[in-house]
């Protein structure tokens, strides 16, 4: 019973001749590797079925001369195994040619889909396939993960082979710290060289033995590197422990002679996408204890606490790894039975039956049998993988994956990994909808309702003219004074100005109400509208700039998409003001700044001063950074930012000459601490704030707020003391920090007007939880989504 295996190896055929995969990984991919490995074993084995291996370009694999043969690729490869009598032919799905693709449609051999990773391009396509009647997965939690997806009905588990030298074992006295793997943003060792420092601190003895990757510290020097490695060089040497890290390169198998001096191993700091971790069992089986983040299949391959440690977040991480240096007894406890399990659970014998299982499954055409859970219900979302996979007796119900992957095709124009800009125009569409469905379910298609028009201030005449939404005994929002606004920018009709409480407070802020105006063609029938999208589109363009940030971060751009949690956002648009149009431009500047592209960084401050003069705190703390940083040649533009915001003050201070100054700082701010103090005493009924009693509920969610507010504010602090996040951002935070700790109660009365006139606190501390990789970031933005959706419930259906 022979089986065929299809292998594309032009992409290290250069290496020339391998070794023997069953004495361990010759210095190929791991991925690459287990295949060959597998193969090896079922060769070597007289009761396992006979492999085929069909390489696309001539090598030679020690102990599989035999077996091989060259082919052209997988559409010469199904007529190649049909000719030598396979049962089946495993191949690695992924993006196809279109001669393959269209071998495949017309192949009628049975087809194994061997899958090493959590996807693979064009997955629509190999799930709809008749003739592929075999997923094979490395592991349960890898299986568990695609619970989402149809190819799960098709799904079996065969682990891969982990091979090491007999002799392959920590020497007596090991003491250096070991990474395997490539230094790529996909692996994170950044993760890694952040914590070196505090490790080497701890360790003085230890070293970094870096495995398999680029040489940071090669002769080339910095100009060499990518800018992902020169960033993890900065990361290694702070604190003068750069001396301490070794890159050994790629290796054969003297890597395994290497360990010798390896004490424990560290991988794969992100966890990220992780399927099986070769590098983390390669360890194990030579006795070295792993540690390793709490994700994906590591859970499975690195049992907690038993062969190794497993981390929740950096900190841990680094804490794992000093204890297990500094304790030699643990580590050799550890070690031996990480070696035993590996040699329990990832036998040689045990392989060789499974995939001898498999083709006899195959040719007897038999059915597969569903494999249950092996992991925990909350690990990895698995119950709402789960919950998504129910209705697959549907026919027409689509897998996850291959829903999303044409969401990504129709929004960017290919399935890739989501962009930043992807990032923005999804979340456009999710916010327009919501918008849609408000305007439309609450309003009856009128979006002035957005602007929460009162009948207790005067409207102006332009307004006065439309068909409005008013509220009966309310004095009017923001939103009313901006409707005014976008009516007539400039204020050119007295009316206009005699319907703001104060021209020229409302003035200053032009740059909202005028793209209202200009995007409503000056029509007051559209103006409304625009309003309403100027916010939507501002939302979207938030989402891409957190976006990018957490790409500039070595983070994935769907972060981005966190910024639909965050409730100041939601209340912006559900009234109809300026705010969400100034946070814009802060985070703006956070990205260029980033960048070091010192026109946009100007002109993102300017709007964002036209848009709500609070953002004079951003423009103070990026002149200050500039200082600190020495960005001499910033210096001019910056100090002409505020020109603009100053020439137009003037213009609106001789207009209405005996209009009082629009900062109204004395009414909204006052000693730190007091009015915080006062509205807890409000909260607790011990004092009485100005406006109507709130009810009970009321009460309960304004105390929710306040305290996530509270939570943001230390968010806040954290980050400006933190030496790990960027200058510009710890002196961000600390200059916003005093003005919101001297709010007063005019601000604070409403959890709809902190919330949101302190958006700008929200954003930044949602910039520097993605920065320094909090562990808190998950349970903060849960509160913010909660907060969210209590908001559009009592929104929807208690306000009037």
């Amino acid at each position: 019973m022979r089986l065929a295996f299809f292998l594309d190896n032009r992409g290290f055929a250069a290496k020339g001749p391998l070794e023997d995969p069953r004495l361990g990984n010759p210095g190929i991919g791991g991925t690459e590797f287990a295949f060959l490995a597998s193969i090896a074993l079922l060769a070597a084995d007289p009761d396992a079925c006979t492999p085929l291996l069909l390489l696309t370009a001539l090598q030679p694999v020690d102990g599989l001369e035999q077996t091989t043969h060259q082919v052209a690729g997988l559409a010469d490869a199904l007529v190649t195994a049909r000719t030598l009598g396979a049962v089946a032919l495993v191949f690695r799905p992924g993006c196809l040619s279109p001669v393959d693709q269209q071998a495949l449609m017309q192949n009628n051999l049975p087809l194994v889909a061997w899958c090493h990773n959590l996807g693979c391009d064009q997955q629509g396509f190999f799930e709809g396939l008749p003739s592929l009647k075999r997923w094979v997965m490395v592991s349960g939690a890898q299986l568990d993960a695609f619970r989402h997806s149809r190819l799960v009905q098709l799904a079996c588990v065969i682990p891969n082979p982990v091979l090491v030298p007999g002799d392959a074992q920590p020497g007596p006295a090991p003491t250096d710290l070991a990474y395997v793997g490539a230094i790529t943003p996909f692996k994170a060792f950044d993760r890694l060289a952040r914590i070196w420092p505090e490790i080497a601190r701890f360790c003085p003895e230890a070293q970094l033995r870096v495995f398999g990757g680029a040489d940071l510290y090669a002769g080339g020097g910095v100009s060499a590197l990518t800018p992902y490695e020169r960033y993890c060089r900065d990361l290694l040497d702070r604190g003068g422990y750069g001396d301490r890290v070794v890159f050994e390169g790629s290796l054969g198998l003297e890597r395994y002679a290497a360990f010798a001096d390896v004490a424990v191993g560290a991988v794969n700091p992100s966890g990220r996408d992780e399927t099986f971790c070769l590098s983390a069992a390669e360890f194990s089986a030579c006795g070295i204890p792993v540690v390793a983040p709490r994700r994906h299949a590591l859970v499975q391959t690195v049992l907690d606490r038993t062969t190794g440690l497993l981390a929740g977040s950096d900190e841990e991480f680094a804490k794992h790894c000093i204890a297990l240096l500094q304790d030699p007894a643990r580590r050799a406890s550890l070690g031996q039975a990480a070696r035993s399990h590996i040699q329990l659970a990832y036998g040689s014998s045990q392989l060789t039956s499974l995939w001898t299982l498999l083709a006899a499954e195959l040719k007897a055409d038999l059915q597969a049998v569903p494999t249950p859970p092996s992991t925990p219900w909350w690990h990895e979302g698995r119950w709402l993988r789960q919950l998504w996979g129910l209705p697959f007796a549907f026919p027409l119900w689509p897998s996850w994956p291959v829903l999303k992957s044409g969401v990504k095709q129709l929004v960017q124009g290919s399935s890739r990994a989501i962009t930043p800009l992807g990032v923005g125009l999804l979340s456009t569409l999710a916010v327009l909808i919501v918008m849609l469905l408000v305007v439309f379910g609450k309003y009856g298609g009128n979006p002035t309702g957005l602007a929460r028009v009162g009948d207790q201030f005067p409207l102006s005449p332009r307004v006065a003219q439309q068909e409005l939404v008013v509220l009966a005994g309310k004095r009017g929002n923001d939103g009313q004074q901006y409707l005014a606004m976008a009516m007539d920018p400039w204020q050119a009709d007295p009316g206009t100005s005699q319907a703001l409480d104060n021209p020229i407070y409302r003035g200053k802020r032009v740059l909202y109400p005028l793209l209202a105006w200009v995007l409503g063609l000056g029509q007051p029938g559209l103006i409304a509208w625009s309003l309403a999208v100027l916010n939507v589109l501002a939302i979207g363009s938030a989402a891409a700039l957190v976006a990018l940030w957490a790409q500039q971060h070595q983070r994935t751009p769907q972060w981005g998409f966190a910024v639909l949690l965050l409730p100041g956002y939601w209340v912006t648009l559900s009234l109809d003001t300026a705010d969400l149009l100034a946070t814009v431009g802060l985070l703006a500047v956070a990205v260029t700044w980033s960048a070091q592209r010192r026109g946009w960084s100007a002109f993102a401050l300017a709007t964002a001063l036209l848009s709500r003069e609070t953002s004079l705190l951003a423009w103070a703390s990026t002149g200050l950074t500039a200082l600190w940083q020495r960005r001499w040649t910033w210096l001019l533009p910056l100090a002409c930012v505020p020109l603009p915001l100053l020439l137009w003050t003037q213009v609106l201070n001789s207009r209405f000459a005996q209009t009082r100054d629009g900062l109204l700082a004395t009414v909204h701010f006052g000693w730190p601490g007091v009015g915080l103090l006062k509205k807890l005493w409000q909260l607790l009924g011990f004092y009485t704030l100005p406006g109507p009693e709130p009810s009970l509920l009321e009460r309960l969610f304004d105390a929710a707020s306040l305290a996530l507010w509270a939570a943001t504010l230390l968010v806040l602090a954290a980050v400006a003391l933190s030496t790990r996040a960027s200058r510009w951002l710890r002196l961000t935070s600390a200059v916003y920090l005093l003005p919101a700790l001297c709010t007063s109660t005019q601000i604070l009365a409403r959890f709809p007007d902190y919330t949101r006139v302190w958006i700008d606190l929200a954003s930044l501390a949602l910039l520097g939880l993605l920065q320094l990789r909090s562990r808190w970031l998950k349970p903060w933005l849960a509160a913010c989504g909660c907060i969210s959706l209590g908001y559009w419930a009592g929104y929807c259906w208690l306000a009037p």
